[in-house]
């Protein structure tokens, strides 16, 4: 009996928050068309978006040698940035990993628009890649990577060294203005990743550049801590931050974009970039886009949620707008759908689970979605008694990362059961079939020997298995 009476309860308090949530939903609607209207009239797409950018490009980190070879999000950023007709690519470094396969250089040897539209930054990942100690501190040993693209294509390109470049680029009437800065994050030492001699040089070129009203100044470096200028000196702090537009860092693998406090008012924007294929701490798989809206100069720039089978306006901290003259504001671009409600309850729980308890379960789940032979699912954090909502699903795992399966020869078997603890098993046939989170994966192809051949392909509409979607579905049938 009072079993019953607590369920009646929990279904009642449900009711309650879904009808507030109805509510609150029609009034956000009605805001939403009402600043967006005045903000970016006659936009109601993302295409909309496209036709009244007199600029628009591309930033993305972190793909880690991944490329559409071996990521379905990969391929998709290719896809939409090609269908949207952006001007070109800002890479912020990452973009290799020693002992990894790097499928990312062949294509991009293989793409012409790629090669000549890329302007990729040297990091931590590209030192590691090319230097023959493989250390992630050695200076500019990264700049190889400079090698594989046309840097001068499209654009002036002056390069005070191997690592670093400002290039000038030209589209349109615009002319963008981008300086990419050698800050790994190793060695610790900023003053020694980060050295006087490239301070000088990025300060001097932003010096030199003459501002007009279609000129765009971008300053980027890869960084350590996720946010380089606050390692220079306040002086050249305060003269980068109000004359930059845009000021670019990466390595936490989590988006952000805001203002710096003091400088509101000025055109400066910051932003980390996230990560195309590596996500960081509750940040979907994505890329940064830049639209100049053509009539006004507002800027208005996304995190594109790469998760999604289809390219769409975004809502919530990863849509802003920074109007010509006034202080950046964050922008629902669209509107309100079900899949955007993290805090609607999805299932309550009449007791705790802890992560072992989630893993043990979700592995099952995946074997019988999947039909594989193991399941790996990453489980790093338990769900509290009570009601559950998609925010707290996210926390589980801290990402939603896409979960493949992976083709292992019986003969290649072995190592990767030894390397990640596993439990042998041994099926009556050829090969194992292995599902779990796309990194693991990248590992165990890697452990194996194999390329991006033993991952079972997966189409660009394919929604595919996600970590907090599988735990959804568990806990909806539970």
């Amino acid at each position: 009996m009072k079993n019953r009476i607590e369920l009646i309860f929990t279904h009642i308090f449900l009711a309650s928050v879904m009808i507030a949530q109805i509510a609150h939903a029609a009034a956000s609607e009605d805001k939403h068309l009402e600043l967006v209207e005045a903000e970016l009239p006659g936009v109601s797409s993302i295409a909309d978006l496209d036709r009244q950018a007199g600029l628009h490009f591309a930033i993305m980190s972190d793909n880690k040698g991944d490329s559409p070879l071996s990521s379905v999000e990969f391929a998709r950023m290719v896809a939409w940035i090609g269908e949207s007709n952006a001007a070109f690519v800002v890479g912020l470094g990452d973009h290799l990993k020693h002992r990894w396969e790097n499928s990312f250089i062949p294509w991009l040897q293989s793409e012409p628009w790629w090669r000549k539209h890329f302007y990729p930054n040297v990091a931590d990942g590209e030192n590691e890649y090319y230097s023959p100690t493989h250390k992630q501190s050695d200076y500019g040993e990264g700049a190889p990577l400079l090698d594989l693209v046309d840097l001068d294509a499209h654009a002036d390109v002056i390069r005070p060294n191997d690592a670093e470049y400002y290039a000038r680029i030209s589209v349109g009437d615009y002319t963008v203005h981008l300086i990419q800065i050698h800050f790994s994050d190793q060695p610790k030492e900023a003053e020694v990743a980060f050295p006087e001699s490239s301070r000088a040089w990025m300060i001097e070129t932003v010096k030199g550049i003459k501002k007009g009203e279609k000129d765009l100044i971008v300053v980027a470096a890869h960084s350590r801590e996720g946010s380089w200028d606050r390692v220079i000196s306040p002086e050249r702090r305060r003269f980068l931050l109000n004359k930059a537009d845009l000021v670019l860092s990466a390595t936490t693998h989590k988006f952000q974009a805001w203002a710096p406090e003091g400088v509101e008012e000025a055109s400066v924007i910051c932003i980390n970039t996230g990560a195309v294929n590596y996500p960081g701490f509750m940040t979907p798989n994505g890329y940064v886009e830049i639209h100049v809206v053509a009539s006004t100069g507002a800027i208005v720039g996304q995190y594109i949620d790469l998760t999604q089978t289809h390219r769409r306006l975004q809502r919530g901290r990863f849509a802003w707008i920074k109007p010509k003259d006034g202080p950046m504001r964050y922008l629902d671009l669209r509107r309100p759908a079900p899949d955007d409600a993290s805090h609607t309850p999805v299932a309550t729980l009449s007791d705790p689970l802890d992560a072992v308890q989630i893993n043990q379960a979700l592995s099952t789940l995946l074997r019988e979605k999947t039909g594989a032979d193991l399941g790996l699912v990453g489980a790093r954090n338990g769900l509290n008694q009570g009601p559950v909502t998609r925010e707290d699903a996210w926390a589980v795992f801290q990402k939603n990362i896409n979960l493949r399966v992976v083709r292992i020869p019986m003969a290649k078997a072995e190592v990767v059961f030894e390397r990640l603890k596993l439990s042998p098993v041994s099926p009556d046939k050829d090969q194992i079939r292995i599902a779990a989170p796309h990194p693991n994966i990248t590992d165990i192809i890697s452990m194996a020997g194999l390329t991006y051949d033993a991952i079972e392909p997966q189409a660009l509409d394919d929604e595919g298995l996600r970590q907090v979607d599988l735990l959804i579905e568990w806990l909806s049938a539970r």
